[in-house]
């Protein structure tokens, strides 16, 4: 359903926006989240509950959908052996990984979850964790990078790639879950280095 708006993926480009980059080769393209239908059994409606049910229940945040990022579909496709740069996600981090304190609104979890896997390839892996996980068809991995007592940032442990696609398509959706936001301080009034755009052109 997404393959009709789909495009190239981007990252942050260190000052606050965010641009291709040859890190990170896929297609990607928002999934806007219903929440009106979720009473008439919405399939992504009731998708997106359940990644904010289950953030709750691992996490003491209270974390409710409004002023969240939209679900995105995330599309890697095989390049092949001989190819210079198959499809692939390099080391990064989806929110700060410095150690320090929590900045309200930003990024804090994430959970991918696994539509479609390659043949060859297409790993995530969290090389300073020591963990690769080898994905599994409509399975999900979800990690956190902020430590709820002490409200600090993970120290670069939840750093990961995703391995090259080499053969086949890896699809996948993710959602990217920030804490402090809400209807009135949305996702999208926060630049990519988590410095709220009204607060920013003050600087």
């Amino acid at each position: 359903a997404a393959r009709p708006i789909l495009h190239d993926a981007t990252v942050a480009d260190g000052s606050g926006g965010s641009h291709k980059s040859d890190a990170r080769k896929a297609k990607q393209a928002g999934i806007k989240v219903h929440w009106d239908k979720e009473a008439d059994g919405d399939l992504i409606a009731r998708l997106s509950r359940r990644v904010y049910d289950y953030v709750n229940h691992v996490l003491p945040f209270n974390i409710i959908e409004d002023g969240q990022e939209d679900l995105m579909s995330i599309q890697y496709f095989g390049r092949g052996l001989e190819e210079d740069q198959p499809d692939r996600y390099m080391p990064h981090c989806d929110g700060d990984c410095n150690g320090m304190l929590f900045k309200p609104g930003n990024r804090m979890a994430t959970i991918v979850m696994y539509c479609e896997i390659p043949k060859v390839g297409g790993a995530t892996r969290f090389r300073n964790s020591n963990v690769h996980i080898k994905p599994k068809q409509y399975a999900a991995t979800f990690f956190s990078y902020i430590d709820s007592e002490t409200m600090k940032m993970d120290d670069g442990f939840t750093e990961h790639s995703g391995c090259p696609v080499v053969e086949g398509e890896k699809k996948i959706v993710t959602q990217w879950v920030r804490l402090g936001v809400d209807k009135e301080n949305p996702w999208n009034s926060f630049n990519t280095l988590g410095i709220k755009y009204t607060d920013a052109e003050n600087q």
